[in-house]
């Protein structure tokens, strides 16, 4: 069986979390202590320190499959996993810039009080993807198709016949408006209810199951749609009212909201009241639409490894980078209008390899090589062809 980092070194958890939250501090507590706008050269060189993180991190990945896993091979196809999960996440990130700008521009936000709502945004994206990673690669083990149908513990049979019943009902009463995921969550119940009664079926053990696995199809599916879907989309996104979002709609559940910002403050006192500022709403609306864009980030990387470590690493080591990349593009982001036509085609390439890899495998270095040619071309073709108007600018 092969082993995974967590196996070969279990210090490199702690590694791992002892460098982020020490750069967490110097970026939050030393070098940004003082609210500020935050100018090009300072985002450019936060950018590199985040970027030459990332990369030296996959070298340690190479480093220990090469030394103690004992093979080129492996250590090589490990480093592309990381590289090519780290860099589709990097572009995938980067569409929420267009929508960072756009929320930041609705609630008309101070320019230098973006970084704080960005640092806050990131540590509830440290949180969120843990659980969503973690979580999903077990979910994926437990929904081969094979292993699926042919367990006959009556403990497997109850829990997936409730879930699946369970997505089905939300379904029909939470997402008639959302056709997409409404056909997901049907799909994935009534494939569940078919998969844990098949046995009662048809005789099992007469036919031979595919390693089909019902979570990765589903994914791949959604992948696929959300790609075509999503060819040169976003303009719907500039008319979008965020004030009666999820996330804006969760605080003023709890809190009063004041008109205006009292500094880099979450709270302030009006009248002996305790109110929370527009800046915290504006913190819940960017964390909401981080989850959003989790939908789309998190099954497109399950195709490329199923190691929770690499995953998640690579993932908070693209999101960290995030903040500093927004400031150094926020004011050429009209430079990157193709780059939607580029994710488009990243999210269905990846979406089709995760429906043929039962019977087709496409390795870590092609995949980062189709994704790494995407986004050059991409970028290639939105500085040859420009787009003259630029949407979403700040007043």
């Amino acid at each position: 069986m092969e082993q995974g980092i967590l196996d070969l070194h279990p210090g490199l958890v702690w590694g791992f979390g002892i460098v982020i939250l020490i750069m967490l501090l110097l970026d939050l507590g030393v070098f940004n202590k003082k609210a500020h706008e935050v100018s090009s050269k300072e985002a450019a060189i936060w950018s590199v320190v985040w970027i030459s993180l990332a990369m030296a991190f996959s070298g340690v990945v190479y480093w220990v499959f090469n030394q103690d896993a004992g093979g080129h091979d492996l250590a090589l196809e490990k480093f592309t996993q990381f590289q090519a999960a780290y860099w589709v996440e990097k572009a995938l990130s980067v569409d929420n810039l267009f929508v960072f700008i756009l929320v930041f521009g609705f609630f008309k936000v101070p320019k230098h009080l973006h970084h704080k709502v960005l640092f806050w945004g990131i540590i509830g994206a440290l949180i969120f993807r843990a659980i969503f990673i973690f979580a999903g690669v077990e979910i994926i083990n437990l929904t081969y198709l094979s292993q699926f149908i042919q367990n006959n513990s009556s403990i497997h049979y109850i829990i997936w016949s409730f879930i699946g019943l369970l997505s089905i009902v939300l379904a029909l009463k939470y997402l008639k408006e959302e056709k997409l995921f409404l056909i997901i969550a049907l799909l994935f119940g009534i494939l569940l209810l078919l998969g844990v009664n098949t046995k009662y079926i048809i005789d099992i053990n007469n036919i031979s199951i595919p390693e089909i696995n019902i979570v990765m199809t589903l994914f791949g599916l959604f992948l696929v749609v959300v790609g075509i879907k999503s060819w040169g989309g976003g303009d719907d996104d500039e008319s979008e009212d965020y004030s009666n979002t999820a996330g804006a709609k969760l605080i003023k559940q709890f809190w009063k909201v004041s008109d205006n910002y009292d500094g880099d403050q979450f709270f302030t006192v009006q009248n002996n009241v305790k109110m929370a500022t527009p800046l915290l709403v504006v913190v819940a609306v960017i964390e909401f639409t981080d989850v959003l864009f989790a939908v789309d980030s998190i099954p497109a990387i399950f195709a490329i490894s199923k190691d929770p470590f690499i995953l998640y690493t690579s993932n908070i080591f693209a999101i960290l980078g995030l903040r500093a990349l927004y400031f150094l593009l926020s004011n050429f982001i009209h430079m990157f209008s193709k780059l939607p036509y580029g994710l488009a085609v990243i999210l269905t390439f990846i979406g089709v390899k995760m429906l043929i890899s039962p019977w087709f495998h496409i390795s870590s270095p092609v995949s980062l090589g189709v994704v790494g040619g995407v986004l050059v071309l991409s970028v290639i073709a939105s500085l040859i062809f420009p787009e003259n108007k630029r949407s979403g600018e700040e007043s």
